[in-house]
């Protein structure tokens, strides 16, 4: 099965579990938020006489969240049903609650991710289904008893929902249980990572009374979110919305960063076949400078320190060099290209965390890889584009670069400006050279292009006047561009491409080119339009406050992947900047 959406997410930084608008459970990490994804298939349905009638081909009434706890309301035939979905703050245990309108045989299905490196087994023992291979162990239990089971050949039942039991364990990767008789029912799924553990985990959920478990994970919600409510990115909001949408920010942040390491995941991974993207669930060093200035803006510096003192201690290679993306805990994910612009945005961000201790090393190597990435005039080498997309010489490579050493300069300078003298005074002769070659290279027509040989009109040409202060904001070439941005980026609903002609998923509106938009004209102290594109983005947000990556160039509908990080960081820093004005 192809999956590409996921519409919620719950969870609590060691398991990540997402869910369909239907409430089906579609992808489960544990023991890290992307690594590994252990359902293949997780189907829960009503058995009848004759077949079963799947929940997640029933009819959704709503879907909500309380916190990070979700719920979602179906009609299934003549059955009623309402889900909460959560999981414990402090317990590898997720938590679903059904409720239905009349007592029903309740079956459900689990097929996990299988192959000959990690191949799944599965049994039935105390009442529990326990699927495991090494040192994983997945459990699905109830209160409840097992009316019936089947290990073995179970997606042989799925047509007709009939159950047989004749062996209590098996070498299979899915299996199925039935409770007979419910209207009411828990059903537990705990990890662990042997089987003793996991017997204990089983024994501690069943002597634990449900509803004390919900009030605890609602309070811990409600509790957390309490510790942002006087943030400066609430000061003047009006829009219901908006709130939903700043509350929803730093609620999922919660579940997509490693604790560990600071580092946030773009997405929750979807399309794990690649058959439309290159994938999602990684740490984009890029994505991450922007996610820490969120994260800043919020007083989650311990998050941010981590990072740079953990992951990208772990990331960076021998040669300063940071590869295209990461998994959260530092270690390579797969890549398909160098991107300068990912070891100057650690430079950047370590500027900005202000934070230099016991990172020389690191800062050093990162100054020396920028320093030789540089042609002889004074460009980027050939590299992907920030779209990773197009291998060449962009002026948004160039202009990281000149960012990253300017940053790397300060840096040093207040580190021991005497002991890097040399290095300071090669870092100023560079940049000086860097800031001609940009204005000689990248100008054409009066306005900015974005690769040494193309023209078309992008939203990241933007990037020398905001965030970076290349050129002012008042610079003609800057005006002329943004006129450009607006002739031939702006879509009928409002929104903006990335770039010119672009056909990923079609070519849409992305939220983030609204957003840099917004930043420039901030900095340029027109705040009406910058209101008016913040405003625009709040509008498009979904039903449940998550920014998606796209909006439908032809509507208002998500196109693409929700619960994109670099949209949620770029609202929080745009409403910062807009906040920040009036005071």
């Amino acid at each position: 099965m192809s999956k590409f959406f996921n519409n919620a997410i719950v969870g609590n930084s060691k398991i990540l579990g997402c869910l369909t608008d239907k409430g089906e459970l579609i992808r489960l990490y544990y023991p890290n938020i992307d690594y590994f994804q252990n359902i293949d298939r997780y189907r829960i349905g009503i058995a009848k006489q004759g077949g079963i009638l799947w929940l997640d081909e029933g009819a959704l009434k709503k879907q909500y969240y309380e916190g990070n706890i979700v719920y979602t309301e179906l009609n299934v035939g003549e059955y009623e049903v309402l889900q909460r979905d959560y999981v414990l703050s402090n317990k590898n245990v997720l938590v679903r609650t059904f409720k239905f309108n009349k007592k029903l045989n309740l079956f459900l299905y689990s097929k996990l991710n299988s192959d000959v490196n990690k191949k799944v087994s599965g049994m039935v023992v105390n009442n529990s289904l326990i699927q495991y291979c090494q040192d994983m162990y997945m459990a699905t239990f109830s209160n409840i008893n097992i009316t019936k089971y089947q290990i073995n050949n179970s997606k042989d039942s799925l047509g007709s929902g009939e159950l047989y039991s004749p062996d209590y364990i098996g070498m299979s990767d899915d299996s199925a249980i039935l409770y007979a008789d419910v209207n009411e029912i828990t059903i537990y799924i705990a990890f662990e990572n042997n089987l003793k553990d996991i017997f204990k985990t089983i024994e501690w959920c069943k002597n634990s009374n449900e509803n004390l478990l919900y009030n605890s994970v609602k309070r811990y919600w409600n509790n957390y979110l309490k510790k942002f409510a006087n943030n400066i990115i609430f000061k003047d909001v009006t829009k219901i919305k908006e709130k939903e949408i700043l509350d929803r920010s730093i609620l999922m942040f919660a579940l997509l960063t490693n604790p560990e390491t600071g580092a946030v995941i773009a997405s929750p991974d979807v399309d794990e076949n690649f058959e439309r993207c290159g994938r999602y669930g990684y740490c984009w060093p890029r994505d991450a400078l922007f996610v820490n200035s969120a994260l800043n803006i919020l007083g989650l510096t311990k998050y941010t320190d981590r990072f740079y003192n953990v992951w990208a201690k772990r990331a960076q290679l021998d040669s300063g060099l940071f590869e295209q993306r990461y998994y959260s805990n530092g270690e390579l994910a797969p890549s398909w290209g160098l991107q300068i612009d990912e070891t100057a945005a650690i430079l950047i961000g370590i500027h900005e965390n202000g934070k230099y201790k016991k990172l020389e090393a690191l800062i050093l190597k990162s100054i020396t890889a920028l320093l030789n990435f540089l042609d002889d005039e004074f460009i980027s080498k050939d590299c992907f584009d920030l779209w990773e997309e197009r291998r060449g010489k962009h002026l948004y490579s160039t202009a990281s670069i000149y960012q990253g050493l300017k940053c790397g300069k300060e840096i040093l300078k207040s580190i021991n400006i005497e002991k890097y003298d040399n290095t300071i005074n090669e870092i100023e002769k560079a940049l000086v050279n860097i800031e001609d070659a940009l204005i000689k290279k990248f100008v054409s027509n009066g306005k900015l292009k974005r690769s040494i040989d193309n023209e078309q009109t992008d939203i990241s040409t933007l990037v020398l006047a905001t965030p970076y202060d290349v050129l002012t904001v008042d610079d003609r070439i800057i005006e002329n561009t943004v006129k450009d941005i607006e002739e031939n980026l702006k879509l009928p609903n409002g929104g903006y491409m990335r770039y010119q002609w672009d056909n990923y998923v079609g070519g849409n509106a992305w939220i983030i080119s609204s957003l840099w938009l917004a930043l420039y004209y901030i900095k340029k102290g027109n705040f009406e339009r910058a209101q008016e594109l913040f405003d625009w983005v709040t509008y498009h947000a979904d039903d449940l406050a998550f920014l998606p990556e796209q909006i439908d160039r032809n509507g208002d509908k998500t196109i693409w992947v929700r619960q994109l990080s670099w949209s949620h960081a770029l609202y929080i820093i745009v409403k910062y900047n807009l906040v920040k004005k009036e005071n």
